[in-house]
């Protein structure tokens, strides 16, 4: 049986086809329809956070939906014109470090360090005390639960650090603002009102227990700018360039979100950069990233994706066979083709 050449090109194409359709349809996730559907608005997000209780503020962060769509409601930046040394810095403009705004009788940062640290130590006494056995032996800003001690697996660095209270070892781990206080007062904050800049300082939506160092090299920036310089040197600059992220990126997309969330739980106004850099981002994270966004990376995922995808779908796996298939049986009939032809005489 002779196979024209025709015949055989045809064939060709449909595998080439088949194969080209495994590569070139965008992969669909069984879970991206539900998840949309289901996931709530930002609006609806912010609601619950502020109807929760204080202490549990930190759990109310925003989706990376909701995160974009705050973004992009969120006010213009108002700088402010003055650097915040002008209003006493951080006692003047937020009022005594770590106050207990919510009067349960403990201070901020003990409250954030038995919120995060795992182990947490809660007395004095030889071994682990929990908080009920350490009850009323604190120390004065928290009689009933100050921390001792206790290990925290930091965010940022991604290390493991052991805590313990003293003189010279607490600042191993320091409680962060994740939006600084110089950058809110650069920011909008110098126009709000004495009680919500000092429950912005102590809001455990904005706190976490990180790194000591990480949180010294972090100094007041946001994603893409800092506020430097001051207004006695005439060097007061509300939008510095620098910038800074968590250098453990698998922390990067929970770092943006709560970013946003305290943007927008207080109507932060932000500069450009710094929005620009959270939407990049966060559209990193929402289709599936770690939020670095480096090209060799996203590269490398796709790949990876439709690899799975093939496997994965009935509709891929068959257009896989057909296309093999095809391709194959054009193969083997060009082969015959060329055999039948080398035998004539």
């Amino acid at each position: 049986m002779i196979f024209p050449g025709r015949f055989l090109t045809r064939l060709g194409v449909i595998g080439a086809l088949g194969l080209w359709g495994t590569v070139a349809m965008p992969p669909v996730h069984a879970d991206s329809v539900s998840r949309e559907a289901t996931e709530d608005s930002a609006a609806a997000e912010l609601a619950a956070l502020h109807q929760a209780p204080w202490d549990q503020r930190g759990d109310y962060i925003l989706s990376p939906k909701a995160s974009l769509e705050e973004l992009s409601k969120l006010p213009d930046d108002v700088p402010a014109s003055r650097s915040w040394g002008e209003g006493g810095s951080r006692t003047g403009w937020f009022g005594e470090a770590w106050t207990d705004v919510d009067g349960d009788g403990c201070d901020t940062r003990n409250e954030i360090l038995a919120r995060d640290l795992t182990d947490a130590d809660f007395s004095r006494a030889d071994g682990v005390q929990n908080r009920e056995e350490g009850h009323g032996r604190g120390a004065g800003v928290c009689p009933d639960a100050t921390v001792w001690a206790g290990i925290l697996q930091d965010p940022y660095t991604g290390k493991k650090i052991a805590f313990k209270r003293g003189q010279d070892t607490s600042a191993a781990v320091q409680i962060d603002h994740v939006v600084p206080l110089n950058y809110l007062y650069a920011h909008g904050a110098w126009q709000w009102d004495e009680r919500t800049r000092l429950l912005a300082a102590n809001d455990p939506l904005n706190l976490i227990a990180v790194d000591g160092e990480a949180n010294q090299a972090k100094g007041a920036c946001g994603p893409a700018t800092c506020p430097v310089g001051s207004t006695d040197t005439g060097s007061w600059n509300p939008t510095g360039s620098g910038g800074w992220w968590p250098a453990n990126n698998s922390y990067r997309c929970t770092y943006a979100r709560r970013f946003v969330s305290v943007a927008g739980a207080y109507g932060l106004g932000l500069p450009q950069a710094d929005e620009q850099a959270l939407r990049s981002t966060l559209t990193d994270c929402l289709a599936g990233g770690n939020g670095a966004g480096a090209l060799p990376e996203r590269a490398t995922r796709t790949v990876k994706e439709m690899g799975s995808t093939i496997w994965r779908s009935p509709v891929y796996s068959a257009l896989t066979a057909l296309g093999a298939l095809a391709l194959g049986w054009g193969l083997i009939a060009r082969g015959l083709s060329r055999r039948r032809r080398t035998r004539r005489p």
